[in-house]
């Protein structure tokens, strides 16, 4: 086609019904926002709750689980019989689930420690 043929201008209509859709989700999140607000707020302000979290982050990343995401580790191994090696050998090689199994036997002696002291 010539670039000299003069083409008629495009002009798109309104799109109703996505200004409808956008405002109906906006309206939506805010009502959500201010009805569980009340709900919410105690829960995210909770001194037990962010010790927990805290306490659990601290604890999956010393048991090695950035060491794992780093070094893009496998997540389990074989064991050269046909079976599965959950912990590597050495001091410089770990799995992934290695790292899980020690943050969760980690939790447990904590839990198990708090449940004895307190009652």
């Amino acid at each position: 086609m010539p670039g000299d043929v003069p083409h008629p201008a495009i002009n798109r209509p309104i799109n109703y019904v996505k200004i409808v859709t956008i405002t109906t989700i906006v309206l939506g999140v805010l009502t959500t926002l201010f009805v569980a607000a009340p709900y919410a707020l105690p829960l995210l302000q909770s001194r037990n709750l962010w010790a927990a979290i805290s306490l659990f982050t601290i604890i999956l990343f010393c048991s090695g689980h950035m060491f794992n995401h780093i070094r893009g580790s496998q997540y389990v191994g074989n064991d050269g019989k046909g079976g599965l090696s959950y912990f590597a050998g050495g001091f410089q090689n770990q799995y992934g689930l290695e790292s899980q199994i020690v943050a969760a036997i980690c939790e447990f002696s904590r839990c198990w420690t708090s449940c004895v002291s307190t009652g």
